[in-house]
């Protein structure tokens, strides 16, 4: 019994999407075309790997243990193809990424692209998620990591993390009446889901603390002065999280989508976008 890895890529494709619509879109196929494919693999492996749960499609068991397997196909096989035509590989890509991913896991997931393409150089930009699309959308970049809540109708999706609310592990700004928040600008997605949140929740806030980066929430959250939201895999380890049993509301998920720009894509931006999806799903998933 052979698997396809075509086939294997729209089970994983999915899975992370949780219907076929939104499946067929990513693939460039029909809705039909990604039905007869699941159902191939299922008659290759004897068994269902989809459940239907109101307007979603939840994997079985059979279908988690797949998953797994799956992804590792891919990415051994991914890594081949790169490693094949490692020699004829040079240039600059330019890499958008959100500025807390950028700081913490960027680093990560370049490593081991950097000793694989020695020759190519790689710009990477961070700017607010409006900026960053702009700067796609105008050509100035080759590859965007890019997040929302929402599907995306554009991109190919690689994983989901998500958000939660923080404080510094040795202070109780948390505790403090209204609680004291550190923000992004208003275009920060971040921003808006925190605000949304506690004023769902009935919670009092203020804006304690403004930053255009990362690194300047997240040392005015060390330091007591406010809490702040952040993705979960791109959180040091020196922070608290806060749940439900602290007084916070639950926090959205954030879609991880990889997008590509419209131009022509050069074989190394198209390698280090390959390197960069299966590095996320490692990390965070």
């Amino acid at each position: 019994m052979d698997l396809p890895t075509d086939v294997l890529r729209t089970f994983v494709t999915a899975s992370d999407t949780g219907n076929f619509t939104d499946t067929a879109a990513i693939i460039h196929r029909t809705q039909s075309a990604v039905t007869m494919q699941i159902k191939r693999l299922e008659e290759l492996i004897g068994c269902s790997l989809f459940q239907r749960e109101g307007r979603k499609m939840k994997l079985t068991p059979e279908g988690q243990n797949l998953l797994w397997y799956a992804r590792r196909i891919i990415k051994i096989h991914d890594e081949a193809v790169a490693v094949m035509r490692k020699p004829e590989l040079t240039g600059r890509v330019r890499l958008g990424a959100p500025d807390d991913y950028a700081e913490r896991l960027l680093p990560i997931l370049l490593s081991r692209f950097g000793e694989t393409y020695p020759q190519v150089q790689v710009e990477v930009f961070c700017r607010s998620d409006t900026g960053m699309m702009q700067l796609l959308n105008a050509g100035e970049l080759d590859i965007l990591i890019h997040g929302d809540s929402e599907v995306p109708r554009r991109g190919e999706i690689i994983c989901r993390d998500q958000l939660v609310w923080v404080t510094s592990a040795k202070h109780f700004a948390h505790d403090q009446e209204p609680l004291p928040l550190a923000v992004y600008g208003s275009d920060c997605i971040y921003h808006n889901w925190a605000i949304k949140s506690l004023e769902g929740a009935n919670r009092n806030y203020r804006f304690a603390y403004s930053s255009p980066s990362t690194t300047g929430i997240l040392a005015a959250v060390r330091s007591g002065l406010a809490v702040t939201v952040a993705a979960r895999s791109a959180l040091p380890d020196d922070f608290r999280i806060l749940d439900r049993s602290d007084g916070f509301p639950e926090l959205p998920s954030i879609v991880i989508t990889i997008i590509k720009a419209s131009h022509q894509l050069s074989q190394a931006a198209e390698s280090l976008a390959t390197y960069v999806a299966e590095s996320l799903k490692e990390v965070i998933n």
